[in-house]
């Protein structure tokens, strides 16, 4: 019996230091795809996953798209599929994978590529901001120009990604930003400004341990710059999804807001670009079907 799902893998050929290109032959050589409709096909150039999406859309040959790469793919991906009914999953081989973690996908290719074929959807929330699409986290501050710092590096990866912070953290002093939302407006001084969908960057880091991508709402992350002997116990909260226990975090829940202050650099699901502001930051809930691995908080 053949399987009635027809999949596209859209395969970023640069990310995870070149894994994706032995994809077709592990697909291959997997008994699980034996009965399945598949096809792949390389991006070449930035937005052309993008476009094959748009392509996929009008034609209506696929059911179900997989990328197989980093965040920035599946940004382009993800954003381009938002509205319809085509199935989205995520084989990660990036160097943060934040959105993927966070939905439940495997880091090693073999195991994500069975969970690509699981028989379970959900419908999530995607953020924009200033129109553009943000899957998982994006914000200003720190964090964004570890972004661009990290854009320039000639070896992605963690240690590239470890390297850009560790260079700015001593020069990078909190930004004044205003934020307006259900009537409220807040004033503030602060070193990271996050826009959350999804509860980390990447790498187990959790920048909104709280966040859902069901709950119709995105998570306004508010973090003060740590004093130094405040820097253990900030790194193990961290990456302990805790850090919503330590007093210089706040995690605000909303569906919409209006940020302001001083920002020109951003990242979105931390792809560095830039901004002006005021930026418009607002949920769409329920904008994307994929494929879960794992039941949604």
């Amino acid at each position: 019996m053949t399987d009635s799902r027809r999949i596209l893998f859209i395969i970023n050929p640069i990310s995870g230091m070149g894994k994706g290109k032995g994809i077709p032959h592990t697909l291959e050589r997997l008994p699980e795809y034996r009965r399945v409709s598949y096809d792949t096909v390389f991006t070449r150039y930035a937005g052309h996953a993008r476009e094959l999406v748009q392509e996929v859309r009008e034609s209506g040959k696929y059911t179900h798209i997989v990328v197989v790469g980093g965040d920035g793919t599946v940004n382009e991906v993800g954003g381009a599929l938002c509205g319809s009914d085509i199935a989205f999953s995520v084989v990660p081989i990036g160097s943060g994978n934040g959105f993927a973690r966070h939905l439940g996908y495997s880091i090693f290719i073999h195991r994500a590529l069975r969970q690509v074929l699981i028989d379970r959807y959900a419908r999530i929330d995607v953020l924009t901001i200033n129109g553009k699409y943000s899957l998982n986290v994006s914000g200003v501050g720190f964090d964004a120009e570890v972004a661009h710092e990290f854009s320039t590096q000639k070896f992605r990866g963690i240690f590239s990604y470890i390297y850009a912070a560790v260079k700015l953290w001593f020069r990078y002093s909190e930004k004044s930003y205003k934020i307006v939302s259900e009537g409220k407006t807040m004033r503030m001084n602060c070193f990271i400004l996050s826009f959350a969908n999804t509860s980390q960057y990447g790498n187990n880091a959790y920048i909104a341990p709280l966040a859902s991508v069901c709950d119709g709402l995105m998570d306004i992350c508010i973090l003060k710059r740590p004093a130094f002997f405040e820097m253990v116990w900030f790194i193990l909260s961290f990456v302990s999804a805790k850090l919503y226990k330590v007093s210089y975090f706040k995690e605000i829940q909303c569906r919409e807001a209006i940020i302001d202050g001083d920002i020109g650099r951003i990242h979105i699901d931390g792809e560095a670009c830039t901004m002006q502001p005021p930026l418009h930051v607002k949920v769409h809930p329920g904008a994307l079907k994929v494929v879960v691995p794992k039941k949604l908080a």
